[in-house]
């Protein structure tokens, strides 16, 4: 009698993609973070700073103000409540929820993060925008990425081939890494800000996808 050999489910498959890519994305933050608390990323950060205070022209400066703007509450919550308001109307309740709950966690996420380290915002570099708080993590950087992120992973579903997939997934990251970039442009934060923000984020997003992977059926 041949034995059939032990196979995974497509489930089985997506929750190890997903909780791989998550751990990974934490362990990313936590690198940072003990970096950040050892005081070893501040030369870094403002050698990069002073980088990028060369690069200002008013052109760029104007695109940077557009860019950050998709990061902010109001887009954000905008941009969550369509969202929200399409996967309700395909009756997607459990995408709707996971939705929900990435932009909910990634906002207790910043606030708590923000608490803990009370890093004070750059002051070796001109600010373009006013702005209030801790300036670790990135909210900005954080928020979008757990968003922007969720969104394609929801409905890449819905797309027929994995080429139009592939390119939603480049998009959506595209938009967060410049999202994350326009903070630093904008002197709000620190390079190590915007790279902690996206760890975070993405790992939220990515632990959310592989939890609620779970609910899916099990095709043998």
């Amino acid at each position: 009698m041949q034995i059939s050999p032990f196979r995974f489910s497509g489930r089985e498959i997506r929750l190890s993609l997903w909780l791989g890519a998550a751990a990974l994305s934490f362990g990313i933050f936590i690198k940072i973070t003990s970096e950040l608390l050892e005081n070893e990323v501040r030369g870094l950060d403002s050698l990069l700073l002073a980088a990028v205070a060369q690069l200002r022209r008013p052109w760029l400066t104007g695109i940077a103000l557009d860019i950050t703007a998709l990061g902010s509450l109001t887009l954000v919550a905008l941009i969550s409540a369509i969202s929200l308001f399409i996967l309700l109307s395909l009756k997607d309740r459990l995408a709707a929820w996971q939705l929900l709950l990435a932009s909910a966690g990634a906002g207790i996420l910043t606030g708590t993060t923000k608490a803990a380290i009370e890093r004070p915002r750059p002051e070796d570099i001109t600010h373009l925008v006013q702005v209030s708080g801790f300036s670790y993590p990135s909210g900005h950087s954080l928020v979008s990425a757990s968003l922007y992120l969720t969104i394609a992973i929801l409905a890449a579903r819905h797309l027929p081939t994995k080429t139009s997939r592939v390119l939603l997934f480049c998009l959506a990251l595209v938009i967060v890494i410049l999202i994350a970039l326009s903070r630093v442009y904008l002197g709000v934060h620190y390079p190590s800000d915007i790279a902690s923000g996206l760890s975070l984020g993405a790992a939220w997003a990515l632990l959310l996808a592989a939890a609620f992977s779970m609910t899916e059926p099990r095709v043998s």
